[in-house]
Formats: C-alpha cells, structure tokens, sequence
C-alpha cells in the first residue's frame, strides 16, 4: 500500500467513523423516545429499553454508513483541494484512479459490512424487536388498563378500572378471572390497586376488597374479605396466533423461499421477491455514492474559491439516486419485471464514474468539452 493510499485512507477512515458516531446518536435520540414512552407506559423493565434501542441499530446502519462514508469522502477530498495537495499529487503524475483508491477500497468495505446487515442482521433485529414490541403490549398491560371500560385479556380475564389516579393507582376495579377451567369463575372487587412488574411476570395487586366465588360442592356463594390481594397477569402471549412477518423482518432465504401454504405470503411473493433483491443491489450504493462524489469533485478545473458547486452535485445526485432506488423498489413489488433494475441503478452511477475517471474517461470528457466550447464559440460569431 503506498503512502498516498495510508495518508488518505486514515483521513477518510477518521471523518466516516465522526459522522457516523454523530449521526447514529441523533436518530438513536429520535427514535429512543418512542421506546421509551412504550416502556414508561407498560411498567416493563429498564432493560428492555436497552435491548429494544440495541435492535433499532442496524437497521439505521444501512442507512447510515453510505450517507457518511460519502460525505467523508466530500469532506477529505475538498480539503486536499483547497490545501493544494491534490493538485500537486495531479502535477506528479498521480492519476485520478491512483486517487481515488483509498475511498474505493473503503467502500468496498463498507459495502460488504452493509450485505451483511441487509441480508441476515438487520431483518432478525427488526423481526426480534417487533416481537418484543407485541410481548410488551400483551404481557406488560398497565397502558392497556383504560378507565371507564371493560379491558379484555386473553379469552378469560376482564378488568374494570372505575378511574385512573394521578399517582398510577387504579381505583374502582372488577376483575373476572375465568383462567383456570378447572375452578369456577372468579370475581373480585376492589377500592384500589396498582399494577405492578415482578420480574418479568406483571400483577395486579388489589387493596380492600372483596373475592366471591361459586361453591360448586353446595351451590353457594362463598365471599372473601381482604386487605390485599394479587392477580397475575401473564400467559396470554403463548395463546395468541403467531403474528405474521412482513418482509422487512425476514432474512433472504426466507424472503426466496416463502411459504405458499400461507395466504399472505402467496400474495406477497412477488413484494418478497423485490425485496430479496434489492437487499442485495442496496449495499453497491456505498460503491456508486462514493465514485460519483470523486468524479464530481476531481474531474474538470479546480477554482481555488471553493469547490461549493461540486460538492452541491455530489450531494444532488446522491439524493436523486437515493430516491429512485427507494422509488424503484415500490414499483418492482407490484412488477416483477422491473427488479434488474434495481443492479442498473445502484451499479451503473459506479461503472460510469469509474470510467469518467479513467485516462479514457478523461478523453471524452476533454473532447466533449472542446466541442462544446466550439460550438458556443460558432454561435457567437454567427
């Protein structure tokens, strides 16, 4: 490796690792605070939050790491510009691919860090926290507890809460436990009660109340006075039918190979077909972001002002490419026959920026620009 390649590479290496770091903090801040109102109003355990803002992570990766590996890419090389190393490294005879390598090789890097997330890591920790989501909303029920209606969990557990206080207790409950088939029905009553988490099991402890109950050895109703008393509030999650993947939580086998016994997935199979593909075209973005960031910035007359209208290309096409690609995607789900082109246009910015950059690139581009100049000049003296 030369020193040119070192130098650049620990540069680039530097700023990409900075914007990342800031950028995830800003969308993990964003985004913590829907999780965290989730966990406040479902009593669940701090350590759920942890684990649930854990989860969230590759998933913003992917979107991450191309945004700031591109945008190191802008920063470093304009600086070399405007401190005059790049022109001089030019005057050397250093050629625009001997330059650009170092960024090349880095988004080589980034793009088989970004397979990796988009084909296995990230949809099993999206689909692991969506599932942690749906066990909090049916295991952890104090935001589920509603004042002034009937809450229904399960097929055998209704909760009455007259009024919800200020400081969290419930107060005027009815509760009818219908659980254990091999008992009669259980209804109690209470002034008070406050939902709490034991653990990872959450309960329902009632104060001066009142637990009635059928005899069914005599037929009589036996009534039970109490000053405290606990429901646990558990098991419904196992009971309930298993919730149905959508494509962002399935791995690339499973979105190949879905099961045509289940209606939905029939009818998603060709969605999970482009979705399949173009997890696997996505990660090239890294490649294409980065080689039209360097065509835009090296090719053409360096102005010792600023490179501002450049870097507003760059960052113009980047975007352009961003929104076709996600556009392209919406269109491939419902016609299967527009999916190759989710590879022209996460490949094809990458092939013609390489090219641009080339010795041969750089020819067509001087004619062209000879041309032009030309025919502005024919135009003037006619």
């Amino acid at each position: 490796m030369s020193l040119i390649t070192r130098y650049l590479l620990r540069h680039l290496l530097g700023v990409t690792f900075f914007v990342t770091l800031a950028l995830t903090l800003v969308i993990w801040l964003t985004q913590s605070l829907k999780l965290l109102e989730l966990i406040a109003a479902s009593d669940a355990p701090p350590g759920m939050f942890v684990k649930l803002v854990l989860l969230t992570l590759p998933r913003f990766l992917e979107i991450i790491l191309p945004l700031s590996l591109v945008t190191a890419v802008l920063f470093v090389y304009h600086k070399l510009i405007m401190d005059n190393e790049l022109i001089v490294m030019r005057a050397c005879g250093v050629t625009h691919l001997s330059l650009a390598r170092p960024a090349l090789l880095l988004g080589i890097v980034f793009t088989l860090i970004l397979v990796a997330l988009t084909t296995y890591i990230s949809p099993r920790g999206y689909a692991e926290m969506q599932q942690m989501r749906s066990h909090l909303k049916s295991e952890y029920t104090a935001f589920l507890l509603r004042d002034g209606v009937f809450n229904t969990f399960g097929r055998n557990l209704t909760v009455y809460v007259r009024k919800r206080a200020d400081d969290g207790d419930l107060l005027g409950l009815m509760i009818h436990d219908a659980r254990d088939s091999d008992r009669p029905p259980v209804t109690i009553t209470a002034k008070r009660g406050r939902l709490v988490t034991d653990g990872e099991s959450p309960q329902i402890i009632v104060y001066d109340g009142m637990r009635q109950q059928i005899d069914r050895n005599n037929d009589t109703l036996t009534r039970l006075y109490f000053a405290r008393y606990t429901i646990e509030v558990k098991g419904f999650a196992d009971n309930r039918p298993a919730r149905w993947r959508e494509a962002s939580e399935r791995t690339l086998p499973e979105l190949f190979n879905p099961d045509m016994n289940v209606r939905a997935d029939r009818t998603s199979a060709d969605a999970f077909y482009a979705e399949a593909h173009h997890r696997l075209a996505m990660p090239f973005n890294a490649l294409s972001f980065v080689a039209v960031a360097l065509a835009c910035l090296m090719l053409g007359s360096f102005n010792r002002r600023g490179q501002t209208r450049k870097i507003m290309l760059a960052a113009g096409i980047v975007i352009l490419l961003q929104t076709a690609d996600l556009g392209l995607l919406s269109l491939a789900k419902e016609h299967r026959m527009l999916v190759p082109l989710l590879y022209v246009v996460s490949l094809g910015p990458f092939a013609l920026a390489l090219f641009l950059m080339s010795f041969r690139g750089e020819q067509a581009l001087h004619a062209l620009r000879c041309r032009v100049q030309r025919s502005s000049s024919e135009e003037v003296v006619a």
